[in-house]
């Protein structure tokens, strides 16, 4: 019988529905080939990707509305496989709360925050984005980079929205054991795999830590190639049904939970 690996190395898709829980549309400072929605879905098709959760290149500016516009074309352009992602501007609490049910409403099923903007995670003004996705146990995206400070206020996030899954981006950047003791003491917290560097043993290390079940595949399409960040989990020295239920069945869950 092949192993997933074998069927990625004779260029076949996989066998099941994989789940990228961690897209972007848009440009960013380097070249990116080809920035259309159709490109990501025919790489998608290649490599067995039924669903995209993206944001957009814009959640880390002042922009964040155009670009939730662009991601809400996308998701009228391919329904039900380019699914959306809201970004805020912390500005104050009214607008949050206004913009982040209007584009629930539109059916966007979460949120990605990022905190280039300069605002901590814990700032007050986020309150009714935590509000919102622990009353819809939703998803929420945060960019990390493995900071001390990151995870005090992500502590103090995960403690106040405990229906709401936070996905930590890039886990494993930096400081490995912070990211593995958060996941452990907070039942709701997920550790997202994607990262540019991808540190040989790093996604077996994550997996056998914390489980299979608390870990979830991220590709960070288009800023980076999903092709090289499905690679290194199915390489990664886990079990094929591990494999499985981090690109699949984990993002499957957290995305049927959704209560609209």
């Amino acid at each position: 019988m092949s192993t997933l690996l074998d069927l990625a190395r004779r260029g076949q898709p996989m066998p099941f529905e994989c789940i990228d829980m961690h897209g972007h549309l848009g440009r960013y400072e380097f070249a990116i080939p080809d920035l259309s929605p159709d490109a990501l879905i025919r790489s998608m098709n290649a490599l067995g990707v039924g669903r995209y959760w993206t944001s957009h290149m814009r959640c880390m500016s002042a922009d964040v509305e155009w670009g939730n516009d662009e991601v809400y074309a996308a998701m009228q352009q391919f329904p039900g496989r380019i699914l959306g992602a809201v970004s805020v501007w912390p500005g104050n609490t009214a607008t949050v709360e206004a913009r982040a049910r209007h584009w629930l409403s539109c059916g966007f099923s979460g949120f990605k925050l990022h905190n280039c903007n300069g605002f901590a995670y814990n700032d007050a003004a986020y309150e009714p984005v935590y509000r919102l996705a622990n009353q819809h146990r939703m998803p929420i995206l945060f960019h990390t980079w493995g900071g001390a400070r990151e995870f005090k206020e992500l502590f103090e996030v995960a403690k106040t929205c405990p229906e709401a899954a936070l996905l930590l981006a890039h886990s494993g950047s930096a400081d490995t054991e912070a990211y593995i003791r958060m996941a452990l003491e907070c039942p709701n917290v997920y550790l997202d795999l994607a990262l540019s560097r991808s540190p040989r043993g790093l996604v077996a290390e994550l997996v056998k830590a914390v489980g299979a079940d608390r870990v979830v595949w991220g590709s960070d399409a288009v800023f980076m190639s999903n092709t090289q960040q499905i690679g290194k989990v199915l390489g990664a020295d886990i079990p094929d049904d591990a494999k499985r239920r981090v690109l699949a069945d984990n993002a499957a869950g957290l995305l049927a939970r959704i209560r609209r």
